[in-house]
């Protein structure tokens, strides 16, 4: 997915990362304060998850408050393309050979059947009302129809016109909120639960640059802050320090404050060590991915080796050039001859010289590694193995095989040697969640008062993904927590 990483919202990037801790307990709020600020709905994390969440609460008559630690929103949402994967949308209605048992079958069928089946069905029924909710509210989309299996015509995307895809859907969703009355309370940084005796969540106390403030949830608090990609301490306890070396592809701001907030009330964690993975550059933030699956060249290793088959797709290869490679880096060398595929050479080439990067460039295998700073004569060595194999139809004998179908021989310069490591999108586990997107504990009984959506909430995936599921989910739960806490508020009005 191509993703535009430099005309983000307007802003600058402040603020600082949370390190890992030992949760401290949740307590009854503090005699001597201030008093709060009360609410029917507190959702914690300005993205997309939580921007959904905040809106549709207030669509159902819920007094809402959106709490955001960054001066701005800048969760991985701004970095995304804006697609968003989902069935029966207004927009796909061209397609009725697809469903949404198919839908279903194919994500849990690409989690190895390790995601909550529940939640994924929740997911394909509610994907396609979203998607037109969305578009009710003013955000723009369209349909890529016809991708290769398991994407099909089930990407529904919104054009970032100069903007990230991802941008643009924020800045729709602000538009709404600032219609529906919802305010955004930035540099608010959640750092406890607030809980009854029965341990029941009644709101969230955070630091402020005025000091400490509460604000008490009548229905729930909603967590949408993202997951924990940003923390390397995290990323070293759950993933393994091997993942530690993962370049961040999205905010530098999500840090693990769900799995912070929600340890305070023992809230069962699940999927840990699942992440979400991309090839990036080593620096800046230009994504190699469309080049890397053209069916052209070959990837090598600093050492100028292949390692990697190159017909897999991103997410493990992305996590096989971290594990494989001692730098987390590599570099997809390419010929000329690539551009005969839709010229995807030269405009990934403009597209890398827009966000700053400069793609090493040779006439020669041997003046491009030096270029690159790969070893030229084992470069030249791996090339003249791989021509050979190509020309005698042995491609898919190489060790790795090498199993595009129709195998291009590099023989045609100018050369390229384009740069992708391993990066980190966005993390998978976090506290479990049900089909009502309430936070469960460790004997699997719902937390009372706490929600959570998106990236902050575990169970719904699992290893790998449809293209758009990752805010395809946050839109789902952001909306069917926020139901769910604004009934709870209702309720409880009612009861007094």
């Amino acid at each position: 997915m191509n993703q535009n990483r430099r005309d983000l919202l307007k802003g600058t990037i402040i603020g600082s990362g949370a390190l890992i801790a030992g949760a401290a307990h949740a307590k009854p709020e503090p005699k001597g304060k201030p008093k709060p600020e009360t609410y029917d709905v507190v959702v914690v994390g300005a993205g997309f998850a939580g921007m959904c969440a905040a809106l549709e609460a207030a669509e159902k008559g819920a007094k809402t408050v959106l709490l955001e630690k960054m001066g701005r929103p800048d969760g991985t949402t701004v970095y995304s393309s804006g697609w968003i994967a989902a069935v029966g949308s207004r927009f796909q209605k061209n397609h009725p050979e697809d469903s949404k048992e198919a839908f279903f079958n194919d994500m849990m069928k690409l989690s190895g059947y390790h995601s909550d089946p529940e939640l994924v069905k929740v997911y394909a029924d509610e994907a396609g009302d979203g998607i037109d909710w969305l578009a009710d509210h003013g955000t723009p989309f369209f349909l890529w129809e016809n991708l290769p299996a398991p994407e099909l015509s089930r990407c529904v995307i919104s054009p970032g016109e100069g903007i990230s895809g991802g941008s643009k859907l924020l800045r729709c969703l602000m538009a709404a909120l600032d219609k529906a009355g919802v305010k955004i309370h930035y540099n608010t940084k959640a750092v406890h639960l607030i809980k009854n005796d029965k341990w029941e969540v009644e709101g969230v106390e955070c630091l402020t640059p005025e000091g400490p403030k509460h604000y008490r949830a009548k229905g729930g608090v909603i967590l949408t802050t993202g997951g924990y990609g940003a923390n390397e301490a995290m990323v070293a306890q759950y993933i393994g320090a091997w993942a530690a070396k993962l370049i961040v592809r999205g905010s530098p701001w999500i840090t693990g404050e769900n799995l912070l907030l929600a340890s305070e009330v023992h809230a069962k964690l699940v999927n840990m060590d699942q992440f979400y993975a991309g090839p990036i550059t080593p620096t800046g933030h230009a994504n190699p991915s469309p080049l890397m699956h053209a069916g052209y060249g070959i990837q090598v290793g600093t050492n100028g080796k292949r390692f990697v088959p190159e017909t897999w797709l991103q997410v493990p290869k992305a996590k096989a050039i971290a594990e494989r490679t001692p730098d987390n880096r590599s570099f997809m060398l390419i010929g000329q001859d690539a551009d005969a595929n839709d010229n995807i050479l030269s405009n990934t080439i403009e597209r890398f010289g827009r966000l700053g990067y400069k793609v090493p460039k040779g006439d020669t295998i041997e003046e491009v590694a030096k270029a690159a700073g790969v070893d030229p004569v084992a470069l030249a060595e791996t090339v003249k193995e791989f021509n050979a194999a190509v020309k005698a139809g042995k491609a898919k004998e190489l060790d790795p095989p090498y199993e595009y179908e129709t195998p291009h021989a590099l023989e045609t310069g100018p050369y390229y040697m384009v740069p992708a490591a391993g990066g980190m999108a966005s993390t998978m586990g976090g506290p479990k969640i049900d089909k009502d997107a309430r936070v469960v504990n460790f004997e699997m009984k719902p937390i009372p008062g706490l929600y959570a959506a998106g990236a902050a909430a575990g169970g719904l995936w699992y290893q790998d993904d449809i293209g758009g599921n990752q805010l395809g989910g946050g839109m789902v739960f952001g909306r069917v927590a926020a139901r769910h806490a604004a009934a709870r508020a209702k309720a409880s009005k009612a009861a007094k």
